[in-house]
């Protein structure tokens, strides 16, 4: 039987090998951008609009020293929201496309290496776990794999900002609006043959 206190270590260490990518180089800024349905009016359309505003990234140097900002980027949020929703998660209810396509690619090289350095993080924890049980220190020296393949700085924070902001003047903010009008004028619509009787 595996004591629980190594357990723990174990679930505290894995925690901490996705939490580890987790913090935000985009930020949500002042004021909002109206899209052509207006705001949203009942808890039905709340649950799904999206609110377009204007959005900060900010793109580390390799060293993780030096950082650049962008503060002409615009993202899309959930009403009360001050997180984005990821773009490539919209792609299908917005319609796909280019836009949405080139999003999806440029953070899956970041997305494969993390998976792949959370697996490697999860396979080195049980291995200590497993060593500490059996008192078997030399299977828990192993080096650590997940340097080699976790996503340094600099690519987290350009994956960050593909995943949840569009920037001109490759997606200039009236489309975005447009797009996103659209999209609400969808949600408006859904709502109200929900509630017909």
């Amino acid at each position: 039987m595996v004591p629980a206190c190594p357990m723990r270590g174990v679930c505290a260490l894995v925690l901490l090998t996705f939490v580890n990518g987790c913090a935000t180089t985009v930020h949500r800024m002042d004021g909002d951008f109206p899209t052509p349905a207006g705001v949203a009016r009942t808890s039905c359309e709340k649950e799904d609009w999206l609110v377009v505003s204007p959005t900060r990234a900010e793109f580390v140097d390799k060293y993780g020293v030096k950082s650049q900002t962008r503060d002409d980027g615009v993202s899309l949020y959930r009403v009360g929201a001050s997180r984005p929703v990821a773009i490539p998660s919209l792609s299908e209810e917005m319609g796909g496309g280019p836009m949405f396509l080139r999003h999806s690619d440029a953070v899956k090289s970041h997305d494969t290496k993390q998976v792949v350095a959370g697996g490697l993080g999860i396979a080195g924890a049980i291995a200590v776990a497993v060593g500490t049980v059996l008192f078997v220190s030399a299977f828990s020296n192993e080096p650590g794999n997940d340097v080699a393949v976790n996503p340094g700085q600099a690519e987290r924070s350009r994956a960050e900002a593909a995943r949840h902001v569009f920037f001109p003047p490759q997606e200039p903010k009236e489309d975005v609006v447009e797009m996103s009008g659209r999209y609400n004028q969808a949600v408006r619509d859904r709502c109200e043959r929900r509630a017909a009787p």
